[in-house]
């Protein structure tokens, strides 16, 4: 990323699967050292798992998957191994008193020092995945003393993000619990694991290589990623008001001492929809209304929080916030942060971080039933999806129209998102909705992509959608030549009826296509 890496486009999983091997292999061999000493190969396997699912999420790569686990894996392999450190410095004693006199007191003594194990990542939680995402972790080529510097760096930038961005209940815990369950897990099998059963420790040992830490990993890694992604956006929102400003000059904006709580409201109003941010903010100032709606045979009907919400310049939202408003008002059907995810191409992530801070309720719909995810799902980049789903967002809710989230990013050929959703659990078959494939099938460009990427998923590629369309019918009768040919290569049939009687060859001659004829 710059600021962090360039994501390069997702590789397949599947095809990645290769690049794990070693990190189970190495978790494997603890199987027969019944010895501390196997904390070290626990470790080592930890920190080439975290290297694999960074690169299969498209991150890390440095000429190759092999010199990232050099360059990037050791210095994760530090990073984390003077945690782990760390946490056994902390339990120790806590942990030989509960062995030795098992008490209530030694219990929460334990519990003390897990929970400061845990708050010791406060500032410091994205430090541990930051080597593998962001390039700027590492000096140039040749350099002397390259791990020494990504370590400092790594640790800098860390305690940089955390401060511009309280994100820890949202990003920060997660990340961190994640990072403590990997270490205390290691340090408990390493010490624990050795006077256990060969068969509870083998157990043991596969559930902490294939679930535990996968999923820790992943965990912190798409928490760290997110918190990037928000901190490029919050810096371009910065030199964007910086420009504003410039533009606009300096001059302090005054109202009249004696205006009125109607004008001052009147001005307000007026200033949101014209996006003088500073002038709203010396009408609040003067007493103005800051639920201030506009009257009923006004054009534009947006209440004074939704202006604020789409604007580039948050320092209103922030004062009506101040001054007690409500951020789950509806005024005209249009819930704030609906208002937030709509009509953005890029997506408005600070914004949606602070309606979702102050209480915005995720769950909202539109007159439409659609969810803030489906309008996050034609935004360009996955950001502003990740935090709504973290936040709590039903990923395949359903729509008016009978489409999902993935649905809407199908239909509208948003792969990018289409690729973030289905790694995140959306569905491509949900009950009374439009199918994926199907969706993607009828993308307005004849391109296969969104239809290779659902294939690969294992989905079905005769699913039926309304009248029993199916997606090769759908991808005939718009005349997309490549799209079937991708179907067809899955297995699609080309002899299958919906309700109408009508064949995917039918809506082939009817678009007039000779090539999906021949397909």
């Amino acid at each position: 990323m710059n600021g962090g890496s360039d994501m390069a486009r997702s590789p397949s999983l599947l095809g990645g699967l290769a690049r794990f091997i070693p990190a189970l292999l190495l978790h494997g061999a603890t199987v027969w050292i019944a010895h501390p000493s196997m904390l070290i190969l626990l470790l080592l396997g930890d920190a080439w798992m975290l290297t694999a699912i960074c690169a299969g999420i498209g991150f890390g790569m440095d000429g190759g998957f092999l010199r990232s686990v050099v360059r990037r894996g050791l210095t994760g392999l530090v990073l984390l191994s003077l945690y782990v450190v760390f946490i056994a410095l902390m339990l120790a004693a806590p942990a030989w008193w509960l062995v030795r006199e098992p008490s209530l007191t030694g219990a929460l003594a334990l519990s003390a020092a897990m929970l400061l194990s845990l708050l010791s990542l406060w500032r410091l939680w994205p430090a541990l995945v930051l080597p593998f995402v962001w390039d700027e972790a590492y000096p140039a080529e040749g350099a002397r003393s390259w791990l020494t510097l990504s370590l400092r760096r790594s640790l800098g930038f860390a305690r940089q993000l955390t401060a511009e961005h309280d994100v820890f209940f949202s990003h920060g815990l997660p990340s961190a619990l994640a990072v403590l369950v990997v270490g205390v897990g290691a340090l408990a099998l390493a010490t624990l694991g050795a006077g256990l059963p060969f068969e509870m420790r083998v157990s043991a040992i596969v559930l902490y290589a294939l679930v535990i830490v996968p999923l820790a990993w992943l965990t912190a890694a798409m928490r760290c990623v997110n918190l990037l992604f928000l901190d490029v956006r919050a810096k371009r929102a910065a030199r964007r008001r910086d420009e504003e400003r410039d533009e606009a000059g300096t001059e302090a904006v005054e109202l009249p001492d004696d205006i009125g709580v109607f004008d001052a409201s009147a001005t307000l109003l007026a200033a949101a929809r014209t996006g003088q941010v500073d002038l709203a903010l010396a009408a609040l100032e003067r007493g103005a209304n800051p639920d201030m709606a506009p009257l009923a045979g006004d054009r534009d009907q947006r209440s004074v929080l939704i202006h604020a919400v789409i604007l580039p310049d948050l320092r209103l939202l922030r004062a009506l916030i101040a001054k007690g408003v409500d951020v789950n008002r509806t005024h005209g059907g249009m819930p704030p942060l609906i208002a937030a995810t709509r009509d953005s191409f890029q997506g408005r992530p600070d914004a949606i971080m602070t309606l979702l801070a102050n209480g915005a309720d995720p769950a909202v719909t539109d007159v439409d039933s659609n969810t803030v995810l489906h309008h996050a799902a034609l935004c360009g980049e996955p950001i502003v999806a990740a935090l709504l789903i973290d936040a709590g967002v039903e990923i395949n809710a359903v729509n008016r129209e009978g489409r999902t989230a993935l649905g809407i990013a199908c239909a509208n050929g948003n792969w990018a998102l289409a690729n973030f959703l289905l790694d995140r659990g959306a569905k491509t078959e949900v009950e009374n909705s439009q199918p994926a494939l199907l969706l993607a099938a009828t993308v307005a460009e004849d391109d296969p992509s969104g239809v290779k990427l659902l294939l690969k998923r294992k989905v079905k590629v005769d699913c039926r959608g309304l009248l029993d369309r199916s997606p090769l019918m759908a991808a005939a009768l718009a005349g997309h030549a490549k799209i079937a040919e991708a179907l067809v290569a899955g297995g699609a049939q080309a002899d299958l009826l919906d309700r109408n009687g009508t064949t995917a060859l039918m809506e082939a001659a009817r678009s007039g296509s000779v090539a999906i004829i021949h397909a």
